[in-house]
């Protein structure tokens, strides 16, 4: 096994704030998870869909530089840029029509690297077509490690909140370990997280991660174990929270593939601390992309 396979988006970013001009950065969820693997030090490849433009080709010569080899699907349409507004540090966004088509396939190149990952991992896919979720269940289901969903749910991109939930619960019956974050909870269940954790694990996950925002994160199993940490302090100020939540996910795969799946609390524990470092560095630069302590 080798290297961690992402399956996710490939997109621009357009940054804007007021008085300034707009900036324009390399993203996606797929993406920034990629170069985060790859920031970290393992071999990292990203299943995804971008085209035949120049947003394409600046996407995949800063894919090259840091090192991520790109599985790309075949398309028509444009590269997907999102342009996101800044409020406090929080981005609300606006989507290009290329988003609302946006489809991954698997062809034998996308599935030759997922039968021989260490780690597959899918940020943020259309969940609400059943034929794309039956294909991603297809897909994983090759992987003979580590498979890890992360919905990361973008509203304004989802037909059907019903639908978008159907699919993520189709994708846990391979998924051996889930991340949510605090909206995803709210977006698609509407309650709080231990109740989700309790629903997930009556369908078969094993392991969650709970990214909280300011207020840290909290990793459950089936077992009954609870690790919660809080986010690192930085005496620096806080630039972006864009890509902390692939921060995280990624420094705790990388983790996970060095040291092994933890046996405990105190191990989990450490590995957590280590992630929450990892975002709270990436918070305080400008951008998505993960920025080592």
């Amino acid at each position: 096994m080798h290297g961690v396979v992402t399956i996710g988006d490939c997109i621009v970013d357009e940054v804007r704030a007021e008085g300034r001009e707009p900036e324009r950065f390399a993203g996606g969820a797929g993406l920034n998870l990629a170069a985060g693997i790859a920031r970290l030090g393992l071999p990292s490849t990203l299943v995804t869909r971008v085209g035949q433009d120049r947003d394409g080709y600046y996407l995949l010569r800063y894919a090259r530089e840091r090192g991520i080899r790109i599985v790309n699907t075949p398309t028509v349409d444009p590269t997907g840029v999102v342009s996101s507004t800044r409020s406090n540090g929080e981005p609300s966004y606006a989507f290009a029509p290329a988003m609302y088509r946006r489809r991954i396939a698997f062809g034998a190149e996308a599935l030759h690297a997922l039968s021989n990952a260490a780690a597959a991992v899918v940020n943020s896919y259309p969940l609400d077509n059943p034929a794309y979720a039956d294909d991603l269940v297809r897909a994983l289901s090759v992987v003979p490690g580590l498979r890890i969903a992360d919905p990361n749910p973008r509203p304004r991109l989802i037909s059907s909140l019903s639908a978008y939930r159907q699919g993520f619960e189709t994708v846990l019956r391979v998924a051996n370990l889930v991340k949510l974050s605090d909206e995803d909870v709210q977006l698609l269940y509407g309650t709080d997280w231990p109740s989700v954790g309790e629903h997930l694990f009556g369908m078969g996950v094993e392991t969650i991660l709970f990214s909280h925002g300011a207020n840290g994160a909290t990793l459950v199993d089936r077992s009954g174990l609870r690790v919660e940490v809080p986010i690192a302090s930085r005496p620096e100020p806080i630039i972006d929270t864009m890509g902390a939540g692939d921060a995280t996910l990624a420094s705790l795969v990388a983790s996970i593939l060095r040291g092994g799946r933890p046996a405990g609390e105190e191990a989990w524990r450490v590995y957590l601390a280590d992630a929450m470092m990892v975002a709270a560095a990436t918070c305080r630069r400008a951008g998505a992309e993960l920025v080592l302590p």
